[in-house]
């Protein structure tokens, strides 16, 4: 896609909605200048935590989308108990994404991975306020009253229900922006890599073990598959990509897969149905 005097290789679709072209190249050159000063000096380290930054802003675009769907099906069924949770976290994932790929967000021995919720949407909001202030404004009192929200049902149980003033949001409209944001972002990181370093570098596993073994209040949890991806990357292309080329078909299908029913069962859930809800998949 020709756009704001670059080549990209997703075509945006709410980006030139919701900010100007002008705008947009400026914060291309800003993102650049940015990335620069890490790729001008890449190394081993920096390597392989930008694989594992990616690639977590990959799972948070499918996280995000499986949400979405969730989200849909279940303003279809009336499951409103569940609604202002699905919300929330679809927003969350989509913002976390730009989290991720941004270059003012430091690794901090892999802190990043549990920023708080504050925090995710404080950077998130930054990000959008250089396309347009109003917009991030907009974004951030709209998320935090979609938390609020959440919280309210989740903590207090009220007699009234969900019968509250709700944001005036379209999630499944902003959370694609907020992808297609990450995605801008994740395309400079690797025009920048291209331009200032040629060189190759193994995976280090310090990084890497970020993606596939996580500790939660003392419970170990290892994801199979996750190891099973990362190794694939590892073996293939050690380097980072956008995240639309992090996303591999089989990976795609895989992840919206392990939401499937596990036996036919008539009505359920059906995370096959709009892979392409929030981001256009692979």
């Amino acid at each position: 896609m020709k756009y704001a005097d670059r080549d990209w290789w997703y075509e945006f679709q709410k980006l030139p909605e919701f900010a100007k072209e002008k705008d947009v190249k400026k914060r291309s050159q800003d993102l650049l200048r940015q990335f620069s000063a890490l790729t001008k000096s890449w190394n081993s380290e920096l390597n392989s935590e930008w694989v594992v930054r990616i690639f977590y802003a990959a799972k948070m675009t499918l996280a995000s989308s499986v949400m979405a769907q969730s989200l849909k099906f279940a303003e279809a069924s009336n499951l409103r108990p569940v609604v202002s949770y699905l919300s929330y976290y679809t927003v969350m994932h989509s913002l976390r994404a730009i989290l991720f790929t941004s270059p003012q967000v430091k690794w901090n021995d892999g802190e990043i991975l549990q920023a708080t919720h504050s925090k995710t949407i404080n950077i998130a909001c930054d990000a959008i306020a250089h396309f347009d202030k109003d917009l991030s404004k907009r974004v951030k009192d709209s998320t935090l009253h979609l938390k609020a929200f959440r919280e309210l049902i989740s903590y207090r149980a009220p007699s009234s229900g969900d019968n509250f003033q709700k944001p005036d949001f379209d999630v499944y409209e902003y959370c694609r922006l907020f992808l297609e944001i990450a995605q801008f972002q994740s395309e400079l990181l690797e025009a920048s890599l291209e331009k200032n370093s040629d060189a190759s570098f193994d995976l280090d596993q310090e990084f890497t073990r970020h993606v596939y073994e996580v500790e939660i209040d003392g419970v170990h949890f290892h994801d199979s598959e996750d190891w099973y991806r990362i190794g694939y990357l590892a073996r293939k292309h050690p380097a980072p990509t956008n995240i639309l080329h992090m996303m591999s078909e089989g990976h795609v299908e895989d992840f919206f897969g392990s939401w499937c029913a596990q036996e036919d069962m008539p009505n359920s859930f059906n995370p096959d149905d709009d892979w392409r809800i929030l981001f256009d998949v692979p």
